[in-house]
């Protein structure tokens, strides 16, 4: 069986009995959808498969720096950070090419702490708009900074100064990606063995910057490949000698970096909600209502002065 034809319990149970696999990494999202994880022992593994697991719930009340927030409510010191019960998602089975074809699952918080976690918010949204009649397509498209950088020098650096992948701005550079082919095709290859496939990925305008497209899924497949993406890939870049950043503006002096979420609506019959022929640009009722929203919403969501 291969990892991505799992599809229950059962499925999960027997891959693992057929691998012989002896840790199984499992992986949860954290309250700002950072991917945490551990590895479990085969018979931690296989009962968690019926009863779930514990998951300390601090990573649901602190942030990238593991510092606690202190105007939280579902955790904190009034709490005592107690375990929080995972759920394994016996489909979201892949590969680990790089840790000789190990074996790697995603859970998802159980309640309580489902109620804030972020897969958990992702797919009770997605979950209103189908019952509205919608299902939502999504491709997810990156940018980021790759330096010559390990986690010691970009510390005794203090984060200034640092060096990237390539000098100079060169967007869509033949000569770079062919250069750095190995890095490239790894970064290809292990996408594809663990279904996040890049549709393309090239040389961004900017020093050291790329660009990966993630080919177009259901929102919530989609969803757990970007973030998957951006985890995997900092672990590629640092088997590499390098370091990936995501962050918006890493600096003044170079462009920004953008994060683009393509999106799409059908109905259940399949057909584009958003296209129409013979309106104004092609645009349906539903797009014009779909763009407004998100125009007055979007300063919300991003937390800006609107």
């Amino acid at each position: 069986m291969e990892p991505r034809q799992v599809r229950s319990a059962a499925d999960a149970r027997a891959i693992v009995e057929e691998r012989g696999v002896n840790h199984v990494k499992v992986g949860a999202f954290d309250i700002d959808g950072i991917m945490r994880g551990k590895y479990i022992s085969r018979d931690k593994f296989l009962s968690s498969l019926d009863g779930g697991f514990g998951f300390c719930d601090v990573v649901l009340g602190w942030d990238c720096q593991d510092q606690l927030y202190d105007n939280v409510q579902y955790t904190g010191w009034h709490t005592g950070y107690p375990d929080a019960p995972v759920r394994l998602l016996p489909d979201t089975c892949r590969t680990l090419p790089f840790e000789d074809n190990g074996l790697f699952f995603l859970g998802e918080f159980s309640p309580p702490g489902e109620a804030v976690c972020s897969r958990g918010l992702l797919r009770r949204v997605l979950e209103r708009a189908r019952a509205m009649g919608f299902e939502a397509y999504v491709g997810f498209e990156y940018e980021f900074f790759v330096f010559k950088e390990t986690p010691e020098s970009v510390r005794e650096k203090s984060y200034r100064g640092l060096t990237p992948m390539a000098p100079g701005w060169f967007g869509y550079s033949v000569i770079r990606n062919s250069t750095g082919n190995a890095f490239y095709r790894q970064l290809l290859d292990h996408c594809r063995d663990m279904d996040m496939a890049i549709e393309g990925l090239h040389e961004e305008t900017g020093p050291g910057v790329m660009e990966a497209a993630i080919t177009v899924d259901k929102a919530l497949a989609a969803a757990d490949k970007a973030a998957l993406f951006k985890t995997f890939a900092k672990v590629i870049a640092q088997q590499n000698g390098f370091m990936a950043t995501f962050m918006a503006k890493c600096s003044k002096d170079w462009p920004g970096q953008s994060g683009h979420i393509h999106l799409s609506l059908k109905s259940k019959s399949g057909d584009s909600v958003f296209h129409e022929a013979g309106k104004p640009h092609s645009m349906s009722d539903a797009m014009r209502w779909f763009v407004g929203g998100q125009q007055k919403l979007m300063p919300e969501l991003l937390a800006m002065v609107a």
